[in-house]
């Protein structure tokens, strides 16, 4: 198990120590308070049986985090602009209607998914309610991303079959080949499937090497 390699003591004078002497005035600062990431993730470290629970606490302490919340709303950009494009070229694509209406959905859903997650995040954040209130939101709100996710999953793997089997066929100048699909509409949807695959490869190695630096940690306290 992982274990805090700072002892603390906390003296009847308030002041905070560790064994060897005083601690830091920045770890303070950092470990004060248990909205710092810093603390999280050392929390996180000490709470850990093993390294794929660590990546899995790690990750979970991101993704609740004020960056990441400032990501998602940057990301929202991208649904919505999925929404425009679908809705203009949604009449442009006969060799497969549903591919504008695929980008429509996707960005839809997307859209909520993102702005739900920022609100969830900033009440973590913010502790806008009770604990008790909190955390009965936070299984309501859990259960309806859950949701929202699967749907998303299975929408996208529609959108694979339907964008990327006509890749051999689909002419972009024509309007009038049946094989025509504007080439904007297109090949946003067939890019945007595509690095979401780039996207999820990268992923799994970063989740792969926070379990690697987990077990280098478990090695290192040990010693």
């Amino acid at each position: 198990m992982f274990h805090n390699p700072v002892e603390i003591r906390i003296d009847n004078d308030g002041r905070t120590n560790n064994a060897s002497g005083s601690i830091p005035s920045s770890y303070t600062e950092l470990s004060s308070t248990n909205n710092s990431l810093f603390f999280q993730l050392q929390r996180a470290r000490e709470e850990s049986t093993n390294p794929a629970d660590y990546a899995k606490k790690v990750c979970g302490v991101l993704c609740g985090s004020i960056l990441f919340t400032i990501f998602f709303v940057i990301l929202s950009a991208i649904p919505i602009t999925m929404i425009i494009i679908g809705a203009i070229y949604k009449d442009q694509c006969t060799i497969d209607h549903k591919i504008p209406i695929w980008l429509i959905v996707y960005g839809v859903f997307g859209l909520l998914n993102v702005i739900l997650r920022t609100i969830r995040n900033c009440y973590s954040i913010l502790k806008i309610a009770s604990n008790e209130l909190y955390e009965s939101y936070k299984i309501k709100m859990q259960i309806l991303l859950s949701i929202i996710e699967l749907f998303m999953f299975v929408w996208f793997i529609c959108g694979n079959v339907w964008i990327y089997s006509v890749k051999s066929k689909v002419v972009t100048e024509n309007q009038l080949d049946p094989f025509y699909c504007h080439a904007t509409c297109y090949y946003f949807a067939f890019w945007m499937i595509t690095i979401k695959w780039i996207l999820l490869g990268i992923l799994c190695c970063c989740y792969c090497c926070i379990i690697l630096i987990g077990a280098c940690l478990i090695i290192f306290d040990s010693d």
